[in-house]
């Protein structure tokens, strides 16, 4: 059993608050229209809906273990799930998921036995996802709009209802710190689409903002007035800080992602050692540069080593 806190943040709008580790894990529910916003995973799922009641509808931000892993759960219970279509795709098969998340290039970066335990508890946190509906560019239900977000998965999308916005895993800040072990930069897919987001995210003006984490600045579980432009502008800047290290680390000799990913969160200040999160930040810069023509990639056998131009 996990703590859940749920509290009042606008008319009907309510912040649903647990953990995750030894990190915050975040959702919203629209107590008016019945309307969650992320589903936690399979251990977490039955406590929040003990604490907030079955909801009519669930949607799903991105196709990761903490978001959308109790999903099956609420659909077996009468709940209509919706994520975005790409997200669906992702989230067709237990097997698509893991290798979405975790692809063979990367496994050996890691201890065979380390990679066999991450697969198995990856699994055991996702289970079998189930979304009846998708949708593509903009859903409006029941006084919700979810609007495409893509960087930190394809088909992650952030979510509005009544001067509420819950952006999820779409906007990291500097990256997130746990209680005990966590310690992380920024998780970004594709660094184009990401700063996209973020773009697009400055536009609109909402009353508060309530991220899937305990991202930093200023790791609350609810930014309102100022804290909200600090927190994308933070974002902004963390990704250009990596950008900007990467290139120097390339400069110095070609290496492996695997020597990439951990140099680049040792020189961005992250006390930990290599983690499979990083690697889908190091692969994204890598693309990044690549698209520009900066990247030089030297590949013998089934190796392949990465230098700046």
């Amino acid at each position: 059993m996990v703590e859940v806190i749920v509290k009042e943040l606008t008319s009907g709008v309510n912040l649903v608050g647990t953990y995750y580790g030894d990190v915050e894990l975040n959702m919203v529910y629209v107590k008016g229209s019945g309307v969650l916003l992320d589903t936690a995973t399979i251990g977490i799922i039955e406590d929040v809906v003990n604490a907030i009641g079955l909801p009519k509808v669930a949607i799903v931000t991105h196709p990761h273990e903490d978001h959308a892993g109790g999903s099956a759960y609420l659909a077996n219970r009468g709940v209509k799930v919706i994520a975005h279509d790409v997200a669906r795709g992702f989230l067709y098969s237990n097997l698509v998921n893991v290798d979405s998340f975790f692809p063979l290039r990367y496994r050996r970066c890691f201890d065979q036995e380390l990679v066999e335990s991450l697969i198995k508890d990856f699994r055991a946190k996702i289970g079998s996802p189930v979304i009846h509906e998708s949708f593509r560019g903009v859903l409006r239900i029941n006084g919700v709009e979810c609007l495409e977000a893509f960087g930190h998965t394809s088909g992650t999308v952030v979510c509005i209802a009544n001067g509420v916005m819950f952006t999820s895993d779409a906007v990291q800040g500097s990256g997130i710190r746990g209680s005990k072990v966590t310690d992380s930069i920024p998780q970004v897919s594709s660094i184009d689409d990401y700063l996209n987001t973020l773009n697009m995210l400055k536009s609109i003006s909402v009353k508060m903002l309530v991220p899937g984490h305990n991202y930093l600045p200023p790791a609350k579980r609810v930014l309102e007035g100022d804290e909200i432009k600090e927190f994308i502008n933070t974002s902004m800047n963390s990704i250009n800080k990596l950008l900007n290290l990467g290139r120097l680390i390339l400069e110095e000799r070609p290496m492996t992602i695997c020597e990439f990913a951990s140099e680049l969160i040792r020189e961005y200040g992250v006390k930990r050692g290599l983690y499979l999160q990083a690697l889908i930040t190091a692969e994204a810069i890598l693309k990044y540069y690549r698209r520009r023509g900066l990247l030089r990639v030297i590949k013998e056998g089934d190796v392949a080593l990465y230098a700046i131009r």
